[in-house]
């Protein structure tokens, strides 16, 4: 499968990245700066350029079967980056006629299937106090989303730990089932076993360990 990732310099984009090579997908990247990718350069297509500029996105996806990102903010982005970015993406994907779309975002994202412990709420309160601009953009981006019409999946992980590949994960809503904390790599694994399955489209998932 072509696939597009989006963020792939981050910390999970890097575990998708490597996953999908592995798996022997044919893998496309849209990045700021190539030189970030190290020695995964030459195994994968380069675009180089920003996700907020919509003809770079568009040469990304020219090939792609799905696209998958794991775009986050850092030091210095707009507070509209994710929304920005998810309006490129949808825009240039129904231009393209390619479908599958699975987004990595984070728990301030609420569903009406979910039934929070008190736990929950408080985390999600010192969250909310701590990094709101970068919550009200997730929230923004996953209503562009889920009014794209495309075959999208929403993966909300908890909190993300460097702990080893397992591929065991609990995915759900957000209740008394969820675990605190999930490894990028699962949550990696995950975003790819999305592809091969019809289970999870159109619906926002709660990833944990």
């Amino acid at each position: 499968m072509n696939l597009t990732l989006i963020g792939s310099t981050g910390k999970v984009g890097r575990e998708l990245m490597n996953q999908a090579l592995y798996a022997g997908q044919a893998v496309t990247v849209l990045v700021l700066n190539p030189d970030k990718l190290d020695t995964l350069r030459s195994r994968v297509t380069v675009v180089q350029g920003d996700v907020t500029d919509v003809s770079a996105v568009d040469r990304a996806v020219t090939s792609a079967e799905a696209v998958l990102s794991t775009l986050g903010h850092t030091r210095g982005s707009a507070s509209d980056l994710l929304t920005v970015a998810s309006s490129n993406v949808v825009k240039v994907m129904r231009q393209r006629d390619v479908r599958r779309l699975v987004v990595l975002t984070n728990t301030a994202i609420s569903d009406p299937g979910d039934q929070p412990t008190s736990g929950q709420n408080i985390m999600g309160t010192v969250m909310g106090l701590a990094i709101g601009r970068v919550n009200r953009d997730h929230i923004a981006q996953a209503q562009v989303i889920a009014e794209s019409e495309l075959d999208w999946t929403i993966v909300r992980a908890v909190m993300l730990s460097n702990g080893p590949h397992s591929g065991k994960y609990k995915v759900g809503k957000l209740d008394s089932s969820a675990g605190s904390h999930i490894a990028r790599a699962d949550v990696a694994d995950f975003m790819l076993a999305t592809l091969t399955t019809t289970t999870y489209l159109r619906s926002m998932v709660v990833i944990s360990q």
